[in-house]
């Protein structure tokens, strides 16, 4: 368990006044900021989404987002996901809202479990998830964008729409057996070390193409894009080259027309401080937690 999870509890559903004002503020501040990049990009109005990155947020933080415009979040830990979902589902609920993925399945026994020629279960109607992982007015869909021990794989599937840290291929053969076993699909994203930081997670570039189509063509998995964190430099090309590169490898990806790869369209790069520069290279979605909800208390 996180350390800072014996101080805090994130299943806290009040929330002082104020506190919301002060999310809704935030909320429409990096909406705002979110439409003027894309203008400047030349972008379609809406063709990059917001994720709220809610890593140490507890659900009454996590709600006034939502209450002010968020419709996309991403856990970075699996244990803050279990302390936070049943709350946030039920809230969300209240709303007229489904969040993330539920499939009604309790912890596989079995990981290396194969269900041959199971039946995949697909989102309800109710929840507008398209077969691309897009989602509808009414669908929240819960991210992991943290790393994932492979232990703990059955503990999100029951939770989390897609992964987004999917970085080797060991892990997503891991994370398609208990999908299958559980008769589900799950998204994914490839996650590419693009700054060629040690200190950041993701594949090597030069194998993320590989690691993509294998991905494609691998029962309970849907590949649905790449991910990368922007270099941790104070150098605008340098963070843009990062996500010039891997726009370019999606592009590959997309031509090889290998089986499998065509719903992967997404690009998830671009945080608080570089998402201007992310929407100008192509991202889709930008993962933002300091600018909806401050700076953390807890790492």
């Amino acid at each position: 368990m996180a350390s800072y999870m014996e101080h805090r509890d994130l299943a806290n559903e009040t929330i002082e006044t104020s506190r919301a004002r002060q999310i809704a503020d935030n909320v429409r501040r990096v909406l705002d900021r979110v439409r003027s990049a894309e203008e400047s990009a030349g972008r379609e109005p809406g063709s990059v989404r917001l994720l709220a990155a809610t890593k140490t947020r507890d659900v009454g933080e996590i709600m006034a987002a939502i209450d002010a415009g968020v419709r996309m979040i991403g856990e970075n830990r699996p244990q803050e996901i279990a302390a936070k979902v049943e709350g946030l589902r039920r809230l969300c609920a209240e709303r007229g809202f489904t969040l993330g993925h539920d499939d009604g399945v309790g912890e596989v026994l079995d990981a290396g479990a194969k269900a041959d020629g199971a039946a995949v279960k697909t989102a309800p109607e109710s929840s507008s998830v398209a077969a691309n992982g897009q989602s509808g007015a009414d669908c929240i869909p819960v991210h992991l964008i943290g790393q994932l021990q492979t232990n703990k794989i059955g503990k999100v599937l029951s939770a989390v729409d897609t992964i987004e840290s999917v970085n080797s291929l060991a892990l997503a053969e891991r994370i398609a057996r208990r999908a299958v076993a559980r008769g589900i699909e799950v998204g994914v994203l490839v996650e590419v070390n693009e700054s060629g930081e040690s200190s950041k997670s993701g594949c090597n570039p030069k194998n993320a193409i590989d690691i993509a189509t294998r991905i494609g063509i691998m029962g309970g998995l849907r590949l649905q894009g790449l991910m990368t964190i922007g270099a941790h430099v104070d150098d605008e090309y340098a963070i843009r080259k990062g996500f010039e590169r891997l726009r370019n490898t999606r592009e590959l990806i997309l031509e090889s027309k290998a089986p499998g790869v065509e719903g992967c369209t997404e690009l998830s790069m671009g945080m608080t401080g570089d998402m201007q520069y992310a929407i100008a290279e192509g991202s889709t979605i930008v993962r933002v937690g300091t600018g909806l909800f401050g700076e953390r208390e807890f790492v």
